[in-house]
């Protein structure tokens, strides 16, 4: 029997087990946050779903698990579907969107104090008879405080669930005809190797355990008690379902995953701002251990972005020189744009102890590829392009500021002292501050 049990509390150890693992593995996902919420709620729906189907358990326990179901049962499908929205749509909450949860406060609130104004023990004995010999129970104690609390915590409570899974399923079938979901892309997806939606994955993952817990609401606790193999199954099931569900948000920031992907879900489930970096420490990883025959197959499926024929250690070397440019002009163009903003429009060159570390972390990329870039771009090193944007700084500051002294100056401009900024300016201008100053001076004259 207690063997038995341990199955009944399946799902609960699911729940603390993600809950504990998502961190590790999930926490640079944009959905990471709002699944981690939809774990810790689901651990204690299912503590409280355990004691339910629990035979002989005490009354007071199940007074205690009614409470916690009361608070986490109502958070269920309102938390999936902020789950799908971000999933789909890739944007921010908005506080609207948390109305719901008034409902689960009241319920959780309401349990709480008739739950502390009537005699525990007389609310304990209440719930087993209702859940034994269901509603009709109620009628006993019309009028009385175990009648409110029946109505609060019962039919209020199931009013809400049905609401929510009637709602939820008029959702359900909208989504799935605006998605246009195909079971043959499943069928190509386990069998042909074939790609499929993220979208597609979850709703699979999401249905079947979401039947079986409400199915499970049907059936009366005397049903379960004479019946716990089926609440085992159930438990299984649903466990099975929540852990593929759990796996499938690994991967929230891709739109789709084929079976090779899902089986190495540490290289995919990065978050797209810090995407540069993560495939740039993937492709050296990998390229170091690729042996020559791979690398000309990786050759062939490039194309024409490669034109080496690698027969040596120095060529295989230009492969993997080749091979890591071809991957990474996929996200220049962005991380330009990112580094051009950060020293034009916010112009961080004038931080005076600023480093290529500090840039790189602005970025969410490392220094080296930021170092790669700057070279590629201006034909300049990054302590170089810093200087210049600097220097270009300082003679308009000059012109706007004649008598202001050269260390004012180049404290202004981001330069460590005046003698430093002296000689930088000297050697990229060809004369120092003031001369250029006097210089400019005749010009205008």
């Amino acid at each position: 029997m207690n063997l038995l049990i341990v199955f009944l509390f399946l799902p609960a150890a699911a729940a603390l087990f993600w809950l504990a693992l998502n961190p590790i593995l999930a926490r640079r996902t944009g959905t990471f946050w709002i699944m981690q919420a939809f774990s810790f709620d689901l651990l204690l729906y299912f503590i409280s779903d355990g004691c339910y189907a629990t035979p002989g358990i005490p009354p007071e326990l199940l007074l205690y698990a009614r409470l916690l179901m009361l608070g986490s049962a109502p958070c269920l499908i309102p938390i999936l579907w902020l789950y799908f929205d971000r999933l789909i749509f890739r944007r921010r909450f908005r506080s609207s969107q948390f109305i719901w949860i008034l409902a689960p406060v009241a319920l959780l609130i309401s349990g709480i104090v008739l739950t502390e104004i009537c005699d525990k023990p007389v609310v304990a004995d209440f719930l087993l008879r209702l859940y034994r010999e269901g509603t009709s129970v109620a009628a006993e104690y019309k009028g009385s405080i175990l009648w409110h609390y029946y109505i609060w915590t019962s039919l209020f409570f199931r009013i809400v669930i049905g609401t929510e899974f009637i709602v939820a399923a008029f959702a359900l079938v909208r989504f799935v005809i605006r998605q246009k979901f195909n079971l043959r892309n499943v069928w190509n997806y386990l069998f042909n190797g074939s790609s499929l939606r993220i979208i597609e994955l979850q709703t699979l993952n999401l249905v079947l355990p979401m039947l079986f817990v409400g199915l499970k609401l049907v059936f009366l606790k005397s049903f379960l008690d004479t019946h716990i193999w089926f609440s085992i199954f159930l438990a299984v099931v649903v466990t099975v379902g929540y852990s593929s569900l759990m796996v499938g948000s690994l991967f929230g920031e891709k739109n789709a995953i084929t079976r090779i992907q899902a089986k190495h879900v540490m290289f995919f489930n990065y978050n797209k701002k810090i995407k540069g970096p993560i495939v740039e420490i993937m492709m050296e990883e990998l390229l170091d251990e690729a042996e020559q025959d791979a690398l000309l197959r990786f050759k062939e499926k490039i194309g024409e972005n490669l034109h080496i024929s690698a027969t040596s250690p120095k060529e295989l070397t230009a492969v993997k020189e080749q091979l890591f440019s071809t991957v990474a002009g996929t996200w220049d163009d962005s991380l330009l744009a990112k580094f051009q903003a950060l020293m034009l429009n916010e112009q961080l060159f004038l931080q005076p102890s600023l480093t290529l570390a500090d840039v790189a972390d602005r970025l969410h990329t490392n220094k080296t590829y930021v170092s790669k870039m700057v070279n590629n771009t201006y034909n300049l090193g990054f302590p170089e392009l810093l200087n210049t944007l600097r220097v270009d700084y300082a003679e308009q500051y000059l012109l706007s500021h004649r008598d202001a002294k050269q260390e004012e100056v180049a404290r202004a401009c981001g330069f460590l002292s005046a003698s430093s900024f002296n000689n930088i300016f000297k050697k990229i201008t060809g004369v120092t501050p003031k001369v250029w100053l006097v210089g400019m001076g005749n010009k205008r004259g």
